[in-house]
């Protein structure tokens, strides 16, 4: 093989993993409508919010976090969510742990972490954001939803 023909190569896998790079940039963190409306249910997760069972959802939205303990942005994403709820009455947010939960990850296909499930007030998948979000998804996200 010519030296031009493997520099030619080189370069070649370089454009496509930086193409790659840039698609992925551009999808995550962004929230993806969910159609099937799949209900969920809390006992069954085991969410615990300030050292409590959670079992019923009581805010308009309700963000619904999934993390792992070697997951570099699920902690300023729960920050991040946090301080959403902190400001607005009608948010809630919940983290649940999935490090040992294979079968949640399995469940509700969770390919990176955070993933974080939006739900209306009857616990209805309504979208999902892959990765950390970004700012201005979460406020259309709590837009999308009639008070």
């Amino acid at each position: 093989m010519s030296f031009e023909l493997k520099i030619a190569l080189f370069l070649a896998l370089v454009a496509v993993a930086a193409i790659a790079g840039f698609a992925f940039k551009l999808t995550t963190g962004r929230a993806k409508k969910v159609a099937s409306g799949n209900q969920i249910n809390l006992e069954e997760i085991g969410v615990v919010k300030d050292g409590q069972p959670v079992t019923k959802l009581t805010t308009r939205v309700t963000f619904l976090q999934f993390s792992t303990d070697f997951c570099t942005f699920c902690g300023p994403t729960a920050k991040m969510l946090q301080a959403l709820e902190r400001s607005d009455e009608n948010v809630t947010h919940l983290e649940v742990n999935v490090t040992d939960r294979p079968d949640l990850v399995s469940k509700f296909n969770i390919l990176q972490t955070p993933t974080t499930l939006v739900l209306d007030r009857d616990g209805n998948i309504v979208s999902r954001i892959g990765g950390a979000p970004k700012a201005h998804t979460l406020v259309s996200e709590i837009g999308n939803f009639d008070i």
